[in-house]
């Protein structure tokens, strides 16, 4: 029987998981205590007190439990975990956080009843069901059900959540879902990459069923349409769907916009009372480069980026509309884009790759951070004279002092860590250099500090 430890992430909620480095979830709950896709935080907020949802592929159940922590003990959730040695871990979770509200049922979802074979690997994350009989390798025999029989054994009405991560078998779930998605309107999310493929091909098949799909903006928590020209960023791992009438009420929310993502430019008039001027000045970098900044020297040649910066500050407004906000970001990573690729000078990629992360650009943003510090000058001494964004929002309240030169290196170094990969877990041994070098900038978070401590307990020889 595997060890068990229990690790506390996000809302205080207790995760029981395997105690070992050698599983992914257990070392990415260790390393940055939260789970690492950008949609699970969604989906706490999106979530209502007494609403109902459904786990296809719970796993060891982060999507579980914050789920059951949103509804609240008058809500409901279902949970699917094939895996009987997985499951188990579930239940323990289930019953140390007293989510009584959430039913687990140790079934696959297919396209119809019967039994099949998953596939077992040491990191259940990677299960999956084998197409026909098993060859080698480990597995065990689990019992399969439809979406649409599911329905009628739970007795299901109103569901308003459905997660689904089965490893490639969700067109299988949606064949056997045509009366479930039919008779419900839920807002869906589905993982369009497994491994190292990428299903578009899901999307049109919820487009089948009545179901268009969004995807996630991570700076503003909001779902956007998907763009039918929009290329798809290579870290995105979900995306979102549902009927219009869900649409509606998720825009009535704020937790959707219609604006049309196809279209990277935008028209937005900046608002003065938005520039950095306005909005920096308390943070403790601007304060001390504003008497740097503030002389019209060159102006021409900044103008777009002040621009840009107001841009920025406008799309973390919360008092405004969410259409307006989005509109806001979305021009203002034109702007950084323009700029960059025009006169890639001073720190405009800094603000480049933060906006772009924020937007859900994450290859522009690590391509931005690289050519950044690759530069050779970074390392001597980096061009102050024009404003720019700090490369995360905790570096925005972190005093640099006399060591400028070592807050910019240590937040470059920690968002190129930070977003080159989900997780340390796969970077391994080759991240060490990288995050001593943050390290010795005296800026790191403790998140790096705990990602060099576990991958040198992973690697004890390393």
């Amino acid at each position: 029987m595997l060890t068990r430890t229990t690790l506390r992430i996000v809302d205080n909620i207790d995760v029981v998981v395997p105690d070992s480095l050698n599983v992914i979830t257990t070392y990415v709950l260790a390393e940055q205590e939260d789970w690492f896709e950008d949609e699970i935080k969604f989906v706490r907020t999106m979530l209502k007190p007494s609403q109902r949802a459904i786990d296809v592929g719970a796993n060891y159940g982060l999507f579980t439990l914050s789920m059951a922590k949103a509804v609240g003990s008058q809500g409901k959730i279902w949970a699917f975990e094939p895996a009987s040695s997985t499951a188990a871990f579930l239940r323990e979770s289930l019953d140390v956080n007293g989510f009584s509200q959430v039913t687990l049922d140790q079934r696959a979802l297919s396209e119809k009843s019967g039994s099949a074979q998953l596939s077992l690997n040491d990191c259940s994350e990677l299960n999956y069901l084998l197409p026909g009989v098993a060859v080698g390798g480990t597995s065990e025999t689990v019992e399969l059900l439809s979406l649409d029989e599911a329905m009628v054994y739970h007795e299901w009405s109103g569901i308003d959540f459905v997660k689904i991560d089965a490893e490639g078998e969700e067109a299988a779930i949606i064949r056997g879902g045509k009366n479930f998605f039919r008779t419900q309107s839920p807002l869906v999310q589905y993982e369009v990459k497994a491994g190292s493929v990428l299903n578009l091909e899901l999307i049109k098949a919820f487009a089948d069923v009545g179901y268009a799909s969004y995807r996630l903006v991570p700076g503003l928590g909001v779902l956007v349409p998907l763009g039918t020209d929009e290329l798809v960023d290579g870290f995105l791992l979900n995306l979102f769907c549902c009927k219009p009438d869900r649409a509606a009420k998720l825009a009535e929310d704020g937790r959707l916009v219609f604006d049309d993502n196809s279209e990277l430019e935008v028209e937005i008039k900046v608002d003065p009372s938005y520039t950095w001027q306005h909005q920096l000045t308390k943070c403790p970098y601007v304060k001390r480069l504003a008497d740097v900044w503030n002389p019209p020297v060159d102006r021409e040649q900044r103008i777009d980026v002040e621009n840009g910066i107001a841009l920025y500050c406008m799309a973390n407004d919360s008092n405004l509309p969410m259409t307006t906000r989005f509109r806001a970001l979305k021009a203002s990573f034109s702007t950084f884009s323009r700029v960059c690729d025009k006169r890639p000078v001073f720190l405009r990629y800094l603000s480049l790759a933060r906006v772009a992360r924020d937007f859900g650009a994450r290859v522009v943003a690590v391509n931005a951070l690289n050519a950044l510090y690759h530069n050779p000058t970074l390392q001597k001494q980096a061009n102050l004279s024009e404003p720019f964004l700090a490369a995360s929002e905790r570096f925005d309240v972190i005093d640099p002092g006399d060591a400028m030169a070592d807050w910019i290196v240590g937040s470059v170094l920690e968002e190129i860590e930070r977003n080159c990969h989900f997780s340390s877990f796969y970077t391994m041994q080759s991240a060490i250099p990288r995050l001593q070098a943050i390290q010795n900038t005296k800026f790191g978070s403790p998140e790096m500090t705990r990602r060099l401590e576990l991958i040198r307990r992973r690697f004890p020889a390393g």
